[in-house]
């Protein structure tokens, strides 16, 4: 038969492979996505009651279903979006339930990668973890355990060391502050900066602690650091460059210096985008120094971080539509921030320039990069767009019912609310506390979507692909 004439392939198969092919593909990719699914379905429904209780809530601030289970989904999937004012609404026990949220969410999302390695492979060598070996960039001594107790070490470790910086910067700044008071609100904003959660104690985010630089410093780099990748941070952990032997010194795998370098590149950018555009806008009348310093903080925080230094909805709609862009990439792979990741916009500029280049292979950094790997990340930016469409379509249409000649739609927010959900940033112009129920459980749909979904699609093409049985006839389609 002729395979170019689209027959069946002639070749024998062993017998039971469609058998083993389907095994393998149930067990290896449905599993551990499903459950790790469930396991954060059970966590938010768990935290939706908790925080309905009374005892989570302040006298005279009513939470309705709709709401808790906003708040539940927000922490756990480290969004930072909220429909009530975590201040105002919750008693210390509320918020200790949104806190323990965010760090469960935080360790689960950043360890469940390596948990995944461990369920199929039971703890084998990361030699033979080829995922793992291209980020961690060391072949031996190191198993798929030793990463994930790392992993867990660092989280917990840096969130200690923000958490004492944070306390005494605190007490050091303010006479009438109580140690008590100091160690919550900086244990609080530290998981919270960390895990990119961007959930605050003070009704108006980081405006409470906008001319105290240190804070700002301090709770931007525990941003940054959550955005870059645990792997990128693990990497650092097998790196000795002060040894001569390369083969005991290390390196630093091209994923790590794309997902630093990147992240500066984009970090930069943002700055100066922030700074030029709101001159005459929320900037207005600044020193210079405390502009840049603005700026800075807002660029970190549409990494994923959530926290706001300034009126966010009192800025310009060229600021917000490049933080909107900035957004939408998001972080690292393998850290707590969102967004279709720094490496996939490199993909899709490596594409592009080899296209233009008329160049066959795909180079990254001297290194040749797999064409599925390419694909992969057209895929997912492609799978993100059509989300955001698709919801701020509906959340259009269901605003459009509420809105009024006084109170006039505003796309540009109902897009940057969409955004900031799928990325799970949790920057918002101000209207996430006056959506519709139904408006909120899109919000909620999308967070979950954002927050789980790359994670359970990296499951999903972690399986072998399989060629087809049937080969058709090639044909050229013209392209632009």
């Amino acid at each position: 038969m002729d395979a170019a004439d689209g027959q069946l392939d002639p070749r024998p198969r062993p017998p039971g492979s469609t058998e083993v092919a389907f095994r393998r593909h149930s067990e290896g990719s449905l599993g551990p996505a499903s459950r790790l699914a469930a396991t954060f379905l059970i966590l938010i429904l768990i935290g939706t009651v908790l925080l309905s209780l009374p005892a989570a809530r302040l006298p005279g601030h009513d939470l309705d279903r709709v709401d808790a289970l906003f708040m539940a989904t927000s922490a756990t999937c480290l969004t930072g979006l909220a429909s009530v004012n975590v201040a105002e609404s919750f008693t210390p026990f509320g918020q200790s339930v949104l806190l323990v949220l965010i760090q469960l969410g935080g360790l689960g999302i950043t360890t469940a990668g390596t948990l995944f390695i461990l369920w199929r492979r039971g703890g084998g060598s990361l030699a033979g973890e080829d995922f793992i070996v291209a980020n961690v960039g060391r072949l031996r001594e190191a198993r798929p355990t030793d990463v994930f107790i790392y992993s867990c070490f660092v989280v917990l470790t840096l969130e200690l060391l923000g958490t004492v910086t944070l306390t005494h910067l605190l007490l050091s700044g303010d006479s009438e502050a109580s140690f008590r008071d100091a160690v919550w609100q900086a244990a609080f904003h530290s998981v919270s900066a960390f895990c990119n959660a961007g959930l605050t104690l003070h009704p108006d985010g980081l405006v409470h602690w906008r001319h105290r630089p240190g804070i700002l410093l301090v709770i931007s780099l525990l941003v940054f650091l959550g955005s870059i990748g645990l792997l990128t941070l693990v990497n650092f952990r097998y790196y000795y460059p002060w040894r001569r032997d390369r083969l005991q010194r290390g390196r630093l795998t091209l994923q790590t210096r794309l997902c630093i370098g990147v992240s500066l590149a984009l970090l930069l950018l943002g700055t100066i985008l922030t700074l030029l555009s709101e001159s005459d806008q929320t900037l207005e009348g600044q020193p210079w120094p405390q502009a840049v310093l603005w700026s800075f903080v807002h660029s970190t925080m549409t990494r994923s971080g959530g926290f706001n230094v300034v009126d966010t909805g009192a800025m310009a709609p060229e600021t917000l539509l490049g933080s909107l862009a900035l957004m939408f990439v998001g972080g690292a792979p393998g850290s707590m921030a969102g967004g279709i990741k720094v490496t996939t916009l490199v993909l899709l500029a490596a594409v592009a320039w080899a296209s233009l280049r008329r160049r066959s292979d795909l180079v990254v950094g001297r290194h040749t990069i797999p064409p599925d790997q390419a694909a992969n990340a057209v895929m997912v930016t492609l799978l993100s767009a059509l989300a955001v469409v698709l919801a701020v379509g509906l959340l259009m249409n269901i605003e459009s019912a509420h809105a009024s000649p006084e109170n006039p739609i505003d796309w540009l927010a109902i897009a940057f609310e969409a955004v900031s959900a799928l990325a799970t940033v949790g920057l918002s112009t101000g209207i996430t506390p006056d959506l519709a129920p139904a408006s909120k459980a899109i919000v909620v749909v999308l967070m979950f979507v954002g927050r789980l979904g790359p994670l359970c699609l990296a499951m999903h093409l972690a399986r072998p692909a399989h060629p087809h049985r049937v080969t058709f006839p090639r044909e050229n389609i013209i392209v632009g």
